[in-house]
């Protein structure tokens, strides 16, 4: 596994908007925190790895985890396997299983999204073939690879992939989850930049792009009072997607037993009802998409509930 340095995730090195000092300072250690995260499980064994992430403060700590699962995933992808073995979520036998395992199990979101990024180099299928992901939660890779393009890409590669053609595809929807979660950093937070890259998008996918949006905004944080007020103006499907974003980051952060400041103001705003009411939104209608079964369409249907609900209380 390749090394990466802070330098690697440098906003300002990437024409990242600069935005106001304190958002820009609070994303930039947010991105660090993932690079420690990857060094740590690249220098550290395998069951060593939870001890030393435990040393990350809490607000870190989910992107440290982000880091270390694509270093565990690439490490996994670079494992040959004979036959066609299947290895169950949180297999010892794997380098991502035993991060999902034991502490790990509270940073289950964030370890899914950190595998995707193992997407920029392969092709999402492979990873869902030779990895041990959950059947759901599998999709969040997708996620993840949107993010890790559109946040190394920058402005440029988002602004050509607002222009592909536009067509009826739930992959390249979470995709776009991805991206919208990218624009956060891109934008550092600036609601009308944000605005400008999404609407060159076509209109299906702009709702996906703002629910990436509600997410990082929810679970990174580093939204000044007035940037959550300009997100506040969206309406219809587009502030339904906002929610849905926040409320898959509330479910996140109280999985891993710690709900920062930032994510219930953001949280509330953004859904009108307490991050752990949010959250358990997510985890109601949970373990029901599951039995829909695996695919794709299964995920989607979680997450249109979950805005059918933020849609309700609005009204």
């Amino acid at each position: 596994m390749p090394p990466l340095t802070p330098a690697i995730v440098e906003l300002a090195g990437r024409q990242h908007r600069r935005g106001e000092a304190a958002s820009r300072l609070l994303l930039q250690t947010r991105a660090i925190a993932f690079v420690e995260g990857y060094e740590l499980r690249r220098r550290t064994r395998r069951n060593d790895v939870h001890a030393e992430l435990a040393r990350i403060r809490p607000d870190n700590r989910g992107f440290a985890y982000e880091g270390a699962a694509l270093a565990a995933a690439l490490a996994d992808l670079a494992t040959p396997r004979r036959g066609q073995r299947r290895y169950g979520l949180g297999s010892s036998d794997t380098h991502l299983g035993s991060l999902l395992a034991g502490p790990g199990t509270g940073f289950v979101h964030l370890i899914h999204v950190g595998a995707g990024w193992s997407a920029a180099l392969l092709p999402w299928r492979m990873l869902h073939r030779r990895l041990p992901l959950d059947s759901l939660l599998r999709w969040l890779a997708v996620d993840g690879a949107g993010f890790s393009r559109g946040f190394f890409g920058g402005p440029r590669w988002i602004r050509r992939l607002a222009h592909r053609p536009d067509r009826e595809d739930p992959v390249q929807a979470v995709l776009c989850q991805g991206v919208g979660r990218s624009l956060w950093f891109v934008e550092c937070g600036d609601g009308a930049g944000l605005g400008r890259h999404i609407e060159r998008f076509p209109p299906g996918l702009r709702r996906e792009l703002w629910a990436g949006v509600g997410l990082a905004a929810s679970y990174a944080g580093g939204g000044t009072d007035r940037q959550i007020e300009q997100l506040l103006t969206l309406g219809g499907e587009d502030r339904a997607a906002l929610a849905q974003g926040a409320v898959f980051a509330a479910e996140a952060q109280r999985t891993a037993g710690h709900i920062p400041a930032h994510t219930e103001a953001a949280v509330s705003a953004f859904t009108g009802v307490s991050a752990h009411t949010a959250a358990d939104w997510a985890r109601d209608s949970y373990e029901f998409a599951r039995a829909l079964g695996s695919e794709i369409e299964s995920y989607r249907w979680w997450q249109c509930e979950i805005r059918s609900r933020a849609t309700a209380v609005a009204d």
